[in-house]
Order: structure tokens, then sequence, then C-alpha cells
């Protein structure tokens, strides 16, 4: 019971994680929209990408832990898990960017990466389905 909680546990945060990166992301779309960008939404954005991250990576972890083995997945899960890590990558490089240089950018580049922002949030969202079930 000890292991499942803490998978339980990490799910609580990745699911929270997910929650704030599209819900965040499409804020900071609607505000770039009207010409008020919402910059400071980036670095929490970011942050939120990269507790994906740990959280992402700590199920492998305490598999390892309890097990002695990393989770035995293949075919389309691994695929999605692969996706799911390029849209982490990708997110924290946008948000991180954004914070540090949005300022200087134009409205359609503001709207741009803010698009991109929730595109990558709901595509990891899709790929965790499929890893979920193919896994």
């Amino acid at each position: 019971m000890g292991t499942l909680l803490v998978y339980a546990l990490i799910q609580v945060l990745h699911n929270f994680g997910a929650l704030l990166i599209v819900g965040l992301s499409s804020h900071g779309l609607w505000s770039a929209r009207r010409h008020h960008p919402s910059l400071w939404l980036a670095g929490w954005i970011a942050l939120a990408w990269m507790v994906q991250g740990v959280t992402g990576a700590s199920f492998g972890w305490v598999t390892y832990h309890a097990d002695h083995h990393l989770p035995d997945i293949h075919g389309i899960a691994v695929v999605a898990l692969m996706i799911k890590v390029a849209c982490v990558v990708g997110g924290v490089f946008l948000m991180v960017s954004c914070a540090r240089f949005g300022r200087q950018w134009t409205t359609a580049r503001q709207l741009m990466v803010w698009t991109g922002s929730l595109g990558l949030g709901v595509l990891a969202l899709c790929a965790a389905a499929f890893l979920r079930w193919f896994s």
C-alpha cells in the first residue's frame, strides 16, 4: 500500500501541474489577445512545466526503488513518453523565453508563444492517456 500511496500523491501533483499549464496558458493567450500580456504568468507556467518533468520522472524512480527495475513500457507507450518529455522541454523553453524576452516581442509573437504553450499542454495530456493505457 505504501508504494501505491506514493504513486497516487505523485499523480495528484502531476495532474495539478497539467491543470496549471493548460489553465494559465489559456489565460495568457486571452490576455495577449487584448494587448495586456501577463508575462509574469510565464514564470509560473515554466515552474508548472518543471513540476511535470519532476513528477513524471518520479513515477519511474518509485518503480525502480520499489521493484528494482524501470517500468516495463514498449511500443505506443514509449512514443507517448517521448512526446511528453518533448512537451516539457518545449514548454519550459517557451515560457522561460517569454518571461525573459516577452516585453520586447510583437503581439503576434506573444500570441504564437502562448498558443504554443497551450498546444503543448493539450498534447501532453493526450499523450498521457496513451502512456497510461498502453503501458
